[in-house]
């Protein structure tokens, strides 16, 4: 089985290359592969890449886990406190919007490139995140889905996260999920 050859690991500087591709995927809901082709991206993906690199902010490597299949990065997940968003969405700039509630673990993008899609990669790296939650003493995991992705909301409710509100972020409409976790595991 594939999964036997699928290890996680904490991000690093040097995945930044990819990874900035996969949070790319993430924040636009479209499922990409890599290499990208499309040359349009070329800016956002270039300044994803260079917050990645830095420490302490929201889009760094610091929050980041990589799912990596025969040493190549192919999927990845960003999470963190929500208690550290402010400080984190600061470092970045005023733009971005406070997604998070203080007594969340917030899973802010997950991505897996679309040639390894629908092989269990995703919900290990949830499974990754809730394990951070845990260990961050959080019993709330929580995080945001389009309105329209289906899939996405599946997977998540497969998981056992509830849909608890919809609100707007960035001027489109999104679902809020949570998953209680249990602290005894």
């Amino acid at each position: 089985m594939m999964q036997d050859s699928l290890q996680i690991r904490p991000a690093q500087p040097d995945d930044a290359e990819v990874a900035a591709v996969l949070l790319y995927s993430a924040y636009t809901h479209t499922q990409v592969t890599y290499p990208l082709e499309d040359k349009q991206v070329g800016g956002w993906i270039k300044r994803l890449r260079h917050y990645y690199r830095l420490d302490g902010n929201r889009f760094s490597y610091q929050n980041a886990q990589v799912a990596e299949q025969k040493s190549a990065v192919v999927g990845l997940v960003l999470s963190f406190s929500g208690r550290d968003e402010p400080q984190l969405n600061a470092a970045v700039g005023s733009w971005l919007e406070r997604e998070a509630q203080d007594d969340e673990w917030y899973i802010d993008a997950l991505a897996v490139f679309q040639q390894w899609s629908r092989q269990g990669i995703g919900t290990r790296l949830l499974q990754t995140a809730e394990q951070q939650a845990r260990q961050h003493h959080y019993l709330k995991v929580a995080l945001h889905v389009a309105q329209g992705n289906a899939r996405a909301i599946d997977l998540y409710t497969h998981q056992h996260y509830v849909v608890t509100h919809q609100t707007t972020l960035y001027q489109r409409p999104y679902v809020h999920m949570v998953k209680t976790l249990d602290s005894g595991r």
